[in-house]
């Protein structure tokens, strides 16, 4: 395991995709954003994504010069395209115009096509919250089939994250649920395999629709059909309630985005839905921050439950990481810092001085 400072692993980063051809602007929102994840403890939408990101540049699937359009809007909604530049980029300029049109119409929501992968939701709840708004989100993965259906024995859907971010009084200590949609996001299943270990019961099963705990079962060297699936979240208790979110996913963020299902793909690799809500418009921006924190707190308060010591809400597990990483360094396993040298010498940018 090698440890990094933040601001050397952004900058490093940031260089890797600028030399791949994105502006200096658009490679710091995509590093910010990669080592943000690494700093809240996912690290499966941090650092680990570069090589992906970079290999799909030099195979021309993502274009660092593509250009954020709006294909239709109204004063409150706007069909977007991304112009297959990598998903960061499309989703900061969509998640910006949901902000500009709640601010003016009290809601703004804007679905994007034509985009890569856009990383950790919960960082576009958070903008949303910075500007006093309720922040929402999904996306799904047109064409791509990671998560069986619950009582299905292959894969069929996307993991279809989901977010909802509310501010508090505290500007640094915004509501973030940001889930997927099955038991585990699929890369958290990358760490699993990079760093050799396995994964929990009830998260997988084999390509004949039985329980593994091997990660490696899920990637497999066959056809699709013959590989491994993720569950459901609820696994094989209450998972048809995570499938109906995932479904829920796979009509907003891409049906209705027209980036396509997870039985086809029309436009891009994530297909995506965002919503901004002015709370301005509903109630005194004060008396909202007021009561929701009141309300976390409230749901905080002892007594607790048999073999805990405090009750954790939204968000607060990603700032007790970010502040331990900001102060002893982010962690990288030796096979992902070794994907990133890869991913660097591909663009021609000299390895980071250890």
């Amino acid at each position: 395991m090698i440890t990094f400072q933040a601001d050397v692993l952004t900058e490093y980063i940031s260089k890797i995709f600028a030399a791949s051809g994105s502006s200096k602007k658009e490679a710091d929102i995509i590093a910010e954003h990669l080592i943000g994840a690494n700093l809240r403890g996912h690290d499966s939408h941090g650092v680990i994504r570069t090589l992906g990101y970079i290999t799909g540049v030099s195979e021309n699937r993502f274009d660092v010069h593509g250009k954020f359009s709006i294909v239709q809007e109204t004063p409150s909604t706007a069909v977007t395209d991304g112009g297959m530049n990598l998903g960061q980029v499309a989703a900061y300029h969509a998640m910006n115009l949901s902000i500009e049109k709640a601010q003016k119409s009290g809601i703004g929501m804007v679905t994007i096509r034509g985009n890569a992968h856009i990383g950790r939701l919960g960082h576009y709840g958070e903008m949303a919250c910075r500007a006093g708004c309720i922040g929402m989100a999904g996306v799904n993965v047109p064409g791509g089939q990671l998560v069986a259906a619950y009582g299905g024995g292959q894969r069929k859907t996307g993991t279809n994250p989901i977010m909802i971010a509310f501010p508090t009084n505290d500007p640094d200590a915004p509501f973030v649920l940001d889930m997927a949609t099955s038991v585990l996001a699929e890369g958290k299943l990358k760490v699993a395999v990079n760093k050799g270990v396995s994964v929990p019961p009830d998260v997988l099963i084999d390509g004949h629709g039985r329980k593994t705990e091997d990660p490696n079962d899920f990637y497999g060297t066959g056809s699709i059909a013959e590989r491994g699936a993720l569950l459901p979240f609820g696994g094989l208790i209450s998972g048809y309630k995570g499938f109906g979110l995932n479904i829920a996913m796979e009509l907003l963020a891409g049906v209705l985005s027209g980036s396509g299902s997870a039985k086809e793909s029309i436009h891009g690799t994530n297909g995506t839905w965002m919503i901004a809500i002015n709370i301005a418009n509903f109630l005194d921006i004060e008396q909202w921050k007021e009561q929701s924190t009141e309300l976390l707190e409230y749901v905080k308060e002892p007594p607790y439950a048999e073999g805990f010591t405090e009750v954790v809400v939204a968000g607060e597990p990603e700032r007790m990481q970010m502040e331990k990483r900001l102060s002893e360094g982010i962690p990288v396993d030796e096979e992902t810092w070794k994907q990133i040298l890869e991913a660097a010498s591909m663009v021609d940018v000299a390895p980071l001085s250890l």
